[in-house]
Order: structure tokens, then sequence, then C-alpha cells
């Protein structure tokens, strides 16, 4: 190789780092910043090609307020983005190693060991992938109406028997009525708490009983995706159910009050020896490297995550605020970041209402809830913007 061409490498390599210092975003991590277009030309600015990346997409740049997919609009921890910049040239490895790291994490914080821990990217292949444990393992499901459909509709789809029992006269989980429906021939039962979509939590002591009790008959789901958003954690986390030795799976996301969903990291805690068969199917050649060391760095910072919860739940009165004003039943005491709300109209026609005013909610529903629609939180700004929506729309 020349030494005029080395001089130039070194020199671009140079230039890169100093570009990566100065503006403090690598090529992986522009789109944190919001400001795409400027982004790009900084890139260029120092020397580096860009044909590769895409314009703006237009799911994130086509003018509405996006309070239709509960994503934290805060974003993530600064500390997870400055541990992310500082990875961006250490991306050459696999991350088995590093995915140990984590679950040495988790363990210490959740009281459970290393080996009843997996890791994948994002909870949905966990939640896939015990769909299909489900039907080789008996084949029949008891969980709500209206909850979240990953588990439920994936066993449906392999050709599962899913039982769905109506939710309580709050819109919780009646715990009651699905021990009631539990069989000898029951696999699993699924409960997501707080639930999606209607944001009620379980009281952690009659979900701790019911959890030892049913699990005894069939393995109990604990899908725990917005448990860092309630207002009693940790009080209401229910790992030490796997941690005594319950036969009980407790699965976490990344995505929520860390806002991460666009890195994908989730875990699931569960029986060591269902760790072991169960992870070794989900591994699918590892975990995204920039979002374990993300995750580990945001898992530390607790003044972000009290923070985060503070936010969420001054955002989340508003709606509740306005639904109260406007008359509008909806369930009460929501712990996650969005509350579902009874419209008093067909929940497609809402959706197309509410986008006329520039907000993107849920265009869909769940059986039996027809006008009902979720609707999440963003920032202030955001929230603002959904309230003056909801006064025009549901006056």
């Amino acid at each position: 190789m020349s030494e005029e061409l080395t001089g130039n490498i070194s020199a671009e390599g140079a230039s890169r780092r100093k570009w990566l210092k100065t503006f403090s975003l690598g090529a992986g991590a522009v789109a944190l910043t919001g400001c795409f277009d400027t982004g790009v030309k900084e890139l260029q600015a120092a020397g580096m090609k860009t044909e590769h990346f895409p314009s703006a997409t237009p799911n994130v740049n086509d003018g509405l307020v996006r309070l239709s997919s509960n994503e934290n609009a805060f974003g993530p921890s600064q500390k997870a983005v400055e541990a992310m910049q500082g990875e961006l040239f250490n991306l050459a490895r696999y991350t088995d190693a590093t995915v140990d790291v984590l679950k040495k994490k988790i363990a210490a914080q959740e009281g459970v060991s290393e080996d009843q821990i997996v890791v994948t990217n994002g909870s949905s292949p966990i939640l896939f992938g015990y769909a299909e444990w489900i039907t080789e393992n008996g084949n029949n499901l008891v969980t709500s109406m209206a909850t979240y459909e990953g588990i439920p509709r994936g066993a449906e789809f392999m050709g599962a028997n899913v039982t769905y029992v109506p939710l309580d006269a709050e819109m919780g989980f009646d715990l009651d009525a699905i021990e009631a429906a539990v069989t000898d021939e029951t696999t699993a039962v699924y409960v997501c708490n707080p639930n999606n979509p209607t944001g009620c939590m379980v009281d952690p002591a009659k979900l701790t009983a019911f959890a030892k009790r049913v699990s005894k008959k069939a393995q109990v789901f604990i899908d725990e995706a917005y448990i860092e958003m309630s207002d009693a954690y940790p009080a209401n986390v229910q790992s030490k159910l796997v941690a005594e030795g319950h036969n009980v799976v407790i699965c976490r996301t990344f995505s929520k009050i860390h806002a991460m969903a666009g890195q994908r990291l989730g875990y699931a805690i569960m029986p060591a020896d269902q760790a072991k068969s169960l992870g070794g199917k989900l591994r699918m050649g590892g975990v995204n490297y920039l979002a374990l060391v993300a995750g580990m760095a945001s898992m530390d910072d607790h003044a972000n995550l009290n923070t985060m919860r503070d936010r969420i739940k001054t955002e989340r009165t508003k709606l509740t605020k306005v639904a109260e004003e406007l008359g509008r039943p909806y369930a009460k005491n929501p712990q996650g970041n969005f509350i579902y709300v009874d419209t008093g109209m067909p929940h497609d026609q809402f959706a197309a209402k509410m986008k006329d005013e520039g907000i993107k909610v849920v265009g869909r529903t769940w059986p039996g809830y027809d006008s009902w629609s979720r609707i999440s939180v963003g920032t202030p700004e955001e929230t603002d913007a959904c309230v003056a929506a909801l006064n025009k729309v549901l006056a």
C-alpha cells in the first residue's frame, strides 16, 4: 500500500473520529438527535459517505403526533446514549460475553440466578417463542379479554386453544374467574400487568397468591412490560416467584420506560431448565450490541427512571382529566404510558377524526370494545395537542 494512500486513510479515520467526538453522534445514532438532515450534513462535512442513509422515514415524519404505539416519547437516558456513542467502533464482535454481563446485572437486580434469564432482541421473540412452547406442551392457554395479543394470538395462529375470560367490573384481570377456568388440561395462564390496553394493575399480593396456587396446575406467564411505570414500582414486581422456585415466567422489555423501542432489547426470567431450552431457540445469532450497552447504562441511571416515571404520570393525568371533563368512561387508575377510553363511536371513526386533527391513535380495538381506544402519552406538547383534539372530536 502506498504511503500516500495510507496517509489518506489515516487522515480520513482521524477526521471521522474527530467528528464523532465533536458532534457526539455516530452514523448509527444520528436519528437520536431528531435532526436528521443536520446530522447528514455534518457527516458529509467530515468526509463520510451518506448515500446509504434513507431520507426521513414517512411513519416518523408524516406530520402526525404519534400516540398509537405506547412509545416513550421522552427518549432514552442520556447515559444510555453516551454508552452507545462510546461503543460505535466496537461492533465487529458477537455479543455473547456482553449478554452474560447483562444477565449478571438482571440477576442482581431481580434476586434470581443467571441461568434463569433469557435475553433477546426485544420481548417479541420471547412472546412468540412462548406461544410455540404452549403448542408443544399441552396446547391450552387461559387469559383475559382485551389484553396484549403477543402470546394469545401467536398461540391461536399455531393452533392452540385459547380461553378468554371477561375483564372484571373495573376493567382489570378477573383472577378469580381465570383461576376457575384453569383445568388439568391448561398449559399456561397469561397475565399482562399493567395490562395493555386498559392500563390496570393487579394488586401485587393477590397476584402473588394467585400465581402460587395456579402455577401448581399450569405455568403462569406475567408480562411486566410496563411495570417500571407503575406508581408502586418496585413493590409490584413478581420476579421473586421465580426465585422461590414457582412455575412462573416474568417478561420485561427496554422498549417502554427505558425508551429503547428502536434498539430492541428484552428478557425473561423463568425456571432454569426452561431458560436453557427456550433460550437456545430464541438466540437467533445474538443480541444487538448497542442495545445491550445502552440497556445496562439505563438500568444504572436510577435518577432518570424515577424522573421518567413522574413525567409519564403527569402526561397520563392530562388524558384522564380530559376524559373525566368530557364525561367519557375510561379504565380507572391506569399505570402504563396510555389510557383506555370509550370514545362513544366506532374505533376506526375515532382514529380518522383524530388523524384529521393531526393525532395518530390506535386504528383498531379489542373484541367486545369497538368504541374504546387506547391513547399513548407523549411529550407535554404532544399530549397538550391530543387534549385539544379530544376536546374537539369528543365534544
